[in-house]
């Protein structure tokens, strides 16, 4: 039975009068008696009593009306579910970034897209660069922020920019190039260096160790940090210093500071990331609030 023959049978009910029943529903009277008599040859039960005095319901009648009323709702709600979904304004969502996304535009990005799309679901997790390419590939996520670069092979993927960013070096307040304006590259050779793993972002980590080998600078490698945490803790410590995005300086830790870096070193691009034919409106809706916030775009 079509929703529209219920929507009739509904309205009949309502008004208990059949030619209020049609000016209603801006139809005639004649088609929306077929129509009713239609519902009751379909159902197997009279639904109406009609007399030239009154119409009134049958007890089959009395039963079908709560429930007509009821699918008529859930299809109503079905139907604006299906539209928000379709142009974005609601769903579930999975990204993965990495920590170098993780700014005060990205934060509150997040935050205000979430305060203003209440029917969305977003499922964020930190990761790395292969991580986050492996789980987009095996659809365990949808969307990823991830480092990229002509060395990583994405052509079976789509992408789009988000932002760029510099290193910068991370020292303990009290190391003496921490009296520095700038730091010259050539001033870094022989330092404890603390580094991020190679696995997590192989093709950055190459261009890095390039770059410095290119500035004659050959990194005392002492510790390797899995998180970027983990990182600033040991560089707060003096275990070494570290190169490390700009956006970790938002984050503040005592006993840490941030110096600029003259040299050539590879900028940090960040870029979304989806599978082919696989950008949904809410991806794009996302996608375009979140490059809004970046300054200066």
């Amino acid at each position: 039975m079509r929703f529209r023959k219920l929507n009739y049978f509904i309205t009949v009910a309502e008004e208990l009068h059949f030619g209020r029943a049609a000016a209603r529903l801006h139809i005639a009277q004649p088609p929306l008696s077929q129509q009713i008599k239609a519902i009751e040859d379909e159902l197997g039960a009279v639904l109406f009593e009609r007399s030239s005095q009154k119409v009134s319901l049958t007890p089959a009648g009395e039963a079908l009306l709560p429930q007509a009323r009821a699918l008529l709702q859930n299809w109503e709600k079905i139907q604006e579910q299906v539209r928000s979904v379709a142009n974005g304004t609601a769903g579930t969502m999975s990204l993965g970034f990495v920590w170098a996304a993780g700014t005060p535009h990205f934060s509150k990005g997040i935050a205000q897209f979430k305060q203003d799309n209440h029917g969305v679901t977003l499922n964020l997790e930190e990761m790395t660069t292969t991580h986050a390419l492996d789980a987009l590939r095996t659809e365990k996520i949808d969307l990823a922020m991830i480092f990229l670069n002509p060395l990583i092979d994405v052509t079976d993927l789509e992408h789009q920019d988000y932002e760029t960013q510099k290193h910068l070096l991370a020292l303990p307040e009290n190391h003496p190039l921490a009296q520095k304006d700038s730091v010259p590259l050539s001033d870094l050779h022989q330092l404890p260096f603390i580094s991020f793993a190679r696995q997590a972002h192989p093709s950055l980590y190459d261009q890095i160790m390039h770059h410095l080998h290119v500035a004659g600078v050959e990194p005392n490698i002492v510790q390797v940090a899995r998180l970027t945490q983990t990182t600033r803790t040991l560089v707060a410590a003096g275990v070494g210093i570290a190169l490390v995005p700009e956006s970790t300086q938002f984050d503040q830790r005592e006993g840490l500071t941030y110096r600029p870096i003259d040299g050539a070193l590879p900028e940090l691009a960040i870029h979304f990331v989806w599978r082919k034919n696989n950008l949904t409106p809410l991806m794009e809706r996302l996608i375009a609030h979140l490059q809004a916030q970046v300054p200066n775009q």
